[in-house]
């Protein structure tokens, strides 16, 4: 089993040492995620190998900046009802491109995913979307139920990359960072 820690996180990480805002949001995400990490790890048999650690923490890595954000960078207009991304996410009313944009660990998007989570685990996402983002427990507790559903750790033992880049997030959107990120975690890992 693997323990993850906020030291591990601050070494697979991008560090940020010319901006003290991102570095400041990055220690403090990584000491916040630590703990969440290793609980929902376990429940989800996630840290049972390295593979599935080294693999989730590269989307993560890339899903928020290096972990020094829990939301989406964007206004999220991207994802309204009107468009095409948006109706991917199942949002159905103006403003839910907004309003549901990617939050958490895995950066989880869009109405559909936040009714269904919110269900999943009992908690009102839909009405308190910024709860994925604020309450760390919470933004690794979403995306590890998200990993699970989407059946990925077998595809982590497979080592299958690119299919869990379109499990994750749709298609190869930032491919060549989580790849990187992957290379980064797998030697530090030494696997």
């Amino acid at each position: 089993m693997i323990t993850i820690t906020p030291e591990f996180l601050l070494k697979i990480a991008q560090p940020y040492r010319t901006n003290k805002n991102l570095m400041n949001a990055q220690l403090g995400n990584v000491h916040a995620l630590a703990f969440p990490m290793n609980h929902w790890f376990t429940v989800h048999h996630i840290n049972e190998k390295p593979l599935r650690v080294a693999h989730f923490l590269a989307q993560a890595c890339c899903e928020t900046m290096d972990f020094t954000s829990l939301t989406e960078h964007t206004s999220g207009l991207k994802y309204e009802p009107t468009t095409r991304a948006g109706r991917n996410v199942g949002n159905k009313y103006p403003g839910d491109g907004p309003k549901f944009i990617g939050r958490g660990v895995l950066h989880l998007t869009g109405r559909e995913n936040y009714e269904r989570y919110g269900k999943i685990l009992h908690e009102d996402l839909v009405n308190h979307p910024e709860r994925i983002a604020l309450d760390p427990d919470m933004a690794v507790k979403t995306a590890c139920e998200f990993w699970s559903r989407r059946h990925i750790n077998s595809l982590a033992d497979k080592d299958d990359f690119n299919e869990i880049c379109y499990r994750v997030n749709g298609g190869i959107n930032g491919r060549d960072a989580r790849f990187s990120a992957l290379k980064r975690i797998k030697k530090f890992m030494g696997i």
